[in-house]
């Protein structure tokens, strides 16, 4: 009985360890939940000529029931870009607040989220009243255009006991911004696009519903083709993209893959796969959205100077580069906005994203609301950095789509509409030549370096070979999926790595090709013709799910082709019958020699070796012609005669 009893206890005490492993974590999570959350937070507030702003804020509370209070805090602007990053990961600033609002309850409604206006002012204190009481006031300790600047704003919000602590930016304007920043946002649809592809329709279609803002989506061919070739799958996400496009003021630039070795195709003869490279996004661009590329192209990974002098080979002129790969990081200096030359990289221009920027876009640590009021109030200290440069400063922001938080995105797209430091805008502005070297900003600019790939003769040669087949077939076939997809299997071969490894994607490739290649053949069956000229026919099979255009090429020194050798055929259908016109030479057998080539005959699709015996070219033929005369001669002869002496009886 104690043996069972204690076998049962050490059973319950097992599962009760395991319902509290499972159950743990939750608990703590729970206790680490804040309290409240920012939906929403202009991120600039301009004075007016009496020295009053306001700011509205939304704010989600995790308990709705619970006795709320909050405090808000403004502390000193900021002079050094360095200081936003303690905001960004949350610890804060030290240091004495300039300004308290003292507590107050920001929900007096029990409701989940609640709206509150706060009051800067400058002068004598405003007294209005919100629905919970009076608003909440700031005081700044300026006046007029000492006023202007970024400061960081706490909150504290206590809930059951618990508080929790964010901080935020706030930028405050008394003077008219004369030149605006210049951003260009760009939603990238590279790695994990496709992936992602309910999200990032979901993206697509948040930038479709801004037409009058100016955006920019950058093309990853690899992207689009699988989009492209997913039939009604893709459905969704081709109309997702054709809506963010069909603004105006929205654009397209190329975004080749990061591991392109641009480098490595110029240095050893290929710059025609450069253009190919180039070439596959925009035709991509063009088959699902009609749509044409802007000129600029987005370079991502490790581009190095070659890289972008082998651009320039092929008439590409303006290039955006990582800021990462570059050897001082423009976001880290005051001398950045302008365009610059790269350093042996011919007379490409540049311009360098903001990798800052990039990455508080991507932060799902902030909450979306939080999170676009840093970013609007950092692009604000970024123009007070220089409030009265005398050239447009450009930023550049690229966020990935399947990366991009949808709440988020709409709050910085809401803000841009009617932020005075900064203007949306497309990148070709920001490459005019005028502004190389403008705001003191430095003309050149060197990318780190980047070990050349070593690429083997046969990796040139193979690629050579593949190219052009592949180039022959796809222009050959009206299907422009099975063309893209296998246009798109050569250019994975081009990149960066060892040659073993790019050898091993180019006979992937030529699979693909030789795949497709296999579902055309030429029926061998032997024929036989009736007399030297007989048309000769030939039976063609595929099993291709599409049209392809064909030479089928007759080869023999036995017969005379008096319409030609080479007859253009199409294969539509599971079996195609041609006849060919032939005239015998000698001989009554022959081996017919059958190739089935693409038009421009760089592809043969299939070959047969065909056994042709004509009939009426045999020595049993024309004995029996001969017989045949003979008796026709014979039975001739004998009429006639007996007509002969029936005349002489009369």
């Amino acid at each position: 009985m104690f043996h069972r009893f204690s076998t049962w206890w050490r059973a319950l005490s097992v599962v009760l360890l395991g319902l509290a492993t499972i159950t743990w974590p939750s608990a703590s999570g729970a206790a680490t939940t804040p309290v409240f959350a920012v939906e929403h937070q202009d991120a600039s507030a301009a004075l007016s000529s009496s020295g009053t702003a306001r700011i509205k804020i939304t704010m989600a509370f995790a308990h709705p029931n619970a006795s709320t209070r909050a405090t808000l805090a403004l502390y000193p602007r900021i002079i050094m870009r360095s200081q936003i990053a303690p905001i960004v990961s949350g610890a804060g600033v030290a240091g004495r607040a300039a300004a308290s609002t003292g507590s107050f309850e920001p929900d007096c409604t029990a409701s989940r989220s609640s709206s509150i206006t706060v009051v800067l002012f400058t002068g004598q204190p405003l007294t209005s009243r919100g629905r919970c009481g009076p608003l909440p006031r700031l005081r700044l300790s300026c006046a007029g255009a000492t006023c202007d600047g970024v400061y960081p704003l706490r909150y504290a919000v206590t809930a059951n006991g618990t508080t929790t602590v964010e901080w935020s930016l706030v930028a405050v304007q008394s003077v008219a911004v004369s030149t605006p920043l210049r951003l260009t946002w760009i939603t990238t649809l590279g790695a994990g696009t496709w992936s992602e592809r309910v999200r990032t329709a979901a993206v697509l279609t948040a930038i479709s519903r801004r037409p009058t803002l100016p955006l920019t989506v950058s093309a990853n061919y690899e992207t689009l083709a699988s989009a492209y070739d997913a039939g009604p799958r893709g459905t969704l996400w081709r109309d997702a993209l054709n809506h963010a496009v069909a603004s105006p003021l929205h654009r397209i630039i190329n975004a080749p893959p990061r591991q392109v070795d641009f480098a490595g195709l110029a240095a050893n003869g290929l710059s025609g796969e450069i253009k190919t490279q180039l070439n596959l996004a925009s035709q991509l661009v063009g088959a699902i959205t009609g749509r044409y590329l802007d000129a600029p192209v987005l370079l991502q990974g490790d581009p190095s100077a070659a890289a972008v002098a082998a651009l320039g080979t092929v008439g590409v002129s303006d290039v955006v580069v990582p800021e990462s790969r570059l050897t001082v990081e423009p976001s880290t200096t005051l001398a950045w906005g302008a365009p610059f030359h790269l350093t042996g990289a011919g007379t490409a221009v540049a311009l360098a994203d903001d990798q800052p920027l990039d990455q508080l876009a991507i932060d799902g640590a902030i909450e979306p609301g939080r999170r676009a009021a840093i970013l609007l109030a950092t692009l604000a200290f970024l123009h007070f950095e220089a409030p009265n440069a005398p050239a447009s400063r450009s930023v550049v922001v690229t966020v990935p789509a399947a990366m991009t938080s949808i709440p988020f995105f709409n709050q910085v797209a809401s803000g841009l509409a009617s932020d005075p430091f900064v203007v949306a805008s497309s990148l070709v502005p920001s490459f005019t030549s005028s502004l190389v070297g403008t705001d003191g900003s430095p003309t050149t600019r060197t990318l780190l370096a980047v070990t050349p790939s070593h690429w083997s003769a046969r990796n040139v040669d193979s690629i050579t070979a593949l190219a052009i087949q592949v180039d022959s077939f796809s222009q050959a076939i009206t299907d422009h999926a099975v063309a893209f997809a296998l246009r798109v299997a050569t250019a994975r071969t081009e990149t960066t790595g060892s040659a073993q490894s790019r050898e091993n994607a180019i006979n992937a490739a030529a699979a693909s090709l030789n795949a497709q290649l296999a579902k055309f053949t030429v029926d061998p069956s032997a024929i036989t013709l009736a007399g030297p000229g007989t048309a000769l026919p030939i039976t063609l099979h595929s099993t291709a799910p599409y049209t392809i255009t064909a030479v089928v090429h007759l080869l023999t020194n036995q017969l005379h082709f008096p319409k030609g050798s080479s007859v253009v055929v199409t294969l539509g259908a599971p079996t195609t019958s041609v006849r060919v016109p032939a005239v015998s030479r000698h001989g009554s057998s022959l081996t017919l020699q059958v190739n089935v080539t693409t038009p421009n005959q760089q592809v043969l699709l299939a070959h047969a070796a065909i056994q042709v015996r004509i009939a009426g070219s045999s020595v049993v033929g024309y004995l029996l012609t001969l017989a045949s005369l003979l008796v026709l001669a014979a039975w001739w002869l004998r009429t006639y005669r007996r007509r002969s002496k029936g005349r002489h009886a009369r």
